[in-house]
């Protein structure tokens, strides 16, 4: 764990470029503690959730990932957590309805608001 990138990841003095640089290097741990701030632009706020599931997933609940934002293919999870909310596009769900792993559809199948086609 490099302290100084967790302490840059958290200046709000930070200059923009220097957030880009730190959010195109982010692993996990840094990718959440840079989700935390309040600043970060929606080309920002998509290039930190290219960084990881996990983030992305996190910043979906936050409402900071729309559909607009997510590829369901490259980024199911996310895709699964705006399902999860009813913000997600219906296409989804049959799209992920179909994935080879049985996590992904068993993620799915627990969304409460699926359009009543989704598994065709």
């Amino acid at each position: 764990m490099n302290h100084l990138l967790y302490g840059l990841a958290g200046n709000p003095s930070l200059p923009p470029d220097l957030l880009d640089r730190l959010i195109s290097a982010a692993d996990a741990d840094l990718g959440e503690e840079l989700a935390e701030r309040a600043d970060l632009s929606r080309a920002q706020v998509a290039a930190l959730a290219a960084r990881g599931e996990d983030i992305a997933v996190r910043l979906v609940r936050e409402g900071r990932l729309t559909a607009d934002d997510v590829d369901p293919v490259t980024q199911p999870y996310a895709a699964l957590a705006l399902l999860d909310e009813g913000a997600g596009r219906p296409e989804w769900s049959r799209l992920l309805a179909a994935h080879p792993v049985a996590e992904r559809r068993e993620k799915l199948a627990s969304c409460p608001a699926l359009p009543a086609d989704w598994w065709s």
